[in-house]
């Protein structure tokens, strides 16, 4: 009898876990609705958290990116281009690394320049004015409306971008390196990131349907 006991417990626990790693990997495959998700957390760095709102600007600049070299690769057929395998992995999943990256890259060397109280001169602020007012009128309005992120989102994190971009250029003449160095890239980055914590829910960026955000692969 008590082996009878022990037996059924342990097909019982075996159930719930087959059944909970199911359900996790449904819930994996189920891509968020963009717009509906912009307060969804996607990743902590040093304590501050990175949401798909604070992403938005990211993944609508790489996925037009991407979507502008596919007009030329193929004017007819746009996702023929997005299934194309570079350097081992699909230019699907190189841009949304890539959009990841640099809001991870931006948020470090945003707070880096916060720390320093660098502002941002008259002329840049000029310069940024432009670039915000060019990217926002070149998405159209459907693309802005899948995106769901305001325009003030967006020039939000182009000013914090472009902070994070002053200090980059400052801690390589400091360092007496190439701006490159501190790139995504750049080796001298990718020394400076082990300082820092980040974090990432994976199964979050997962669900991200990077590729039919502003364009539709």
């Amino acid at each position: 009898m008590r082996q009878k006991l022990t037996l059924t417990a342990i097909l019982v626990v075996l159930v719930l876990v087959t059944g909970l790693t199911a359900y996790r990997q449904q819930e994996r495959r189920q891509k968020l609705s963009f717009p509906d998700s912009l307060e969804v957390t996607v990743a902590v760095v040093d304590g501050r958290e990175l949401t798909l709102r604070d992403m938005a600007f990211y993944i609508a600049y790489e996925e037009t990116q991407i979507e502008e070299t596919a007009r030329i690769y193929n004017p007819k057929d746009t996702n023929e281009f997005w299934r194309l395998r570079a350097d081992h992995a699909y230019f699907r999943s190189e841009g949304k690394q890539t959009a990841l990256d640099m809001a991870v890259h931006d948020a470090i060397f945003y707070q880096l320049a916060m720390e320093e109280e660098l502002e941002l001169t008259e002329e840049e602020q000029r310069y940024l004015a432009n670039d915000q007012y060019d990217f926002w009128s070149d998405l159209e309005e459907e693309q802005r409306e899948r995106l769901g992120a305001s325009e003030d989102d967006v020039k939000e994190t182009m000013r914090q971008m472009a902070l994070a971009e002053k200090y980059q250029y400052l801690l390589a003449a400091i360092e007496n390196r190439e701006f490159d160095d501190y790139s995504i890239t750049g080796a001298a980055y990718q020394s400076l990131m082990e300082e820092h914590e980040i974090e990432l829910d994976e199964t979050i960026w997962e669900r991200v349907p990077f590729g039919s955000v502003t364009v539709d692969h």
